[in-house]
């Protein structure tokens, strides 16, 4: 039985994630708090305020109040009939950690994280909710946006397709040896 679910978010806006966890929520009758997992001395800022730019620690702290809102927005209109909150942690370690240990601590049942656009020249990076899935014993969900399921639904036919053209040619090289005998 789901009781709280756990959903981190992220700077870039992607509802697709929170518009996933309002729907479990709503459908199990769990509350809902939203994570936004906060680097609060990233490298680019240390380097503004290093090359004379001061104001890039107040950047981080306006991104920070930015994606707060911007979730207590989404609960106001989509979640209004559910438990709901909105908070920042400050990071420790890596994010993936910091989600799972934060998991852990509220007493989560489910944690609902968002696909990833990961460069494919990172191939020794784990993905957020496998690193997530190894720090806590909790549920993770990975929410996907329906553009992310037809691209990967398309590639998933395209190669079905190649798959079922190279067999059938297969069969038909081996197939014609035994016709001539």
């Amino acid at each position: 039985m789901i009781r709280h679910i756990l959903v981190a978010v992220g700077a870039h806006r992607d509802d697709e994630v929170l518009k996933t966890a309002i729907d479990k929520a709503r459908h199990t009758g769990a509350r809902l708090t939203a994570v936004y997992v906060v680097d609060t001395m990233p490298w680019w800022a240390m380097a503004g305020v290093e090359y004379g730019c001061p104001d890039t620690p107040q950047m981080v702290e306006e991104l920070e109040r930015t994606v707060q809102r911007r979730c207590n927005e989404t609960f106001e209109l989509d979640a209004w009939d559910i438990h709901t909150r909105a908070m920042t942690v400050p990071l420790q370690g890596g994010v993936g950690r910091t989600i799972a240990r934060l998991a852990d601590e509220l007493d989560a049942d489910l944690v609902v994280v968002g696909a990833g656009h990961h460069p494919k020249w990172r191939f020794w990076e784990a993905r957020m909710s496998d690193l997530i899935a190894r720090c806590t014993r909790r549920s993770v969900l990975i929410a996907t946006s329906a553009q992310t399921r037809q691209d990967r639904d398309a590639r998933a036919g395209e190669a079905a397709r190649r798959h079922a053209q190279a067999r059938a040619s297969a069969q038909l090289f081996w197939m014609q040896p035994r016709k001539r005998l």
